[in-house]
């Protein structure tokens, strides 16, 4: 006989309220968690005017085939960029 089977009827059920308020604690804790490991926030210093501008060039570099134009203003709003900002 399986052991849940054999349990003598006296023996105290649990109360529904208390499992719920334990499970919803519980998942709670499990959100937490996963909101921490998923949304670690990194103290991320400020980009320098040439890493902004190498940003926009790589942007650029992935117009290229699909609109050279818009490819070639990146360029140049990239070049502007260090220029004007000191790289």
């Amino acid at each position: 006989m399986s052991p849940i089977l054999s349990m003598p009827s006296q023996a105290p059920a649990p109360a529904i309220g208390t499992a719920l308020h334990e499970l919803a604690v519980a998942a709670a804790h499990v959100l937490a968690a996963l909101r921490a490991t998923l949304f670690q926030t990194a103290a991320t210093r400020p980009l320098s005017a040439s890493e902004e501008a190498e940003q926009v060039r790589a942007l650029a570099v992935s117009y290229l085939k699909t609109d050279r134009r818009f490819a070639d203003d990146l360029f140049a709003a990239a070049n502007r960029h260090e220029m004007l900002h000191g790289a």
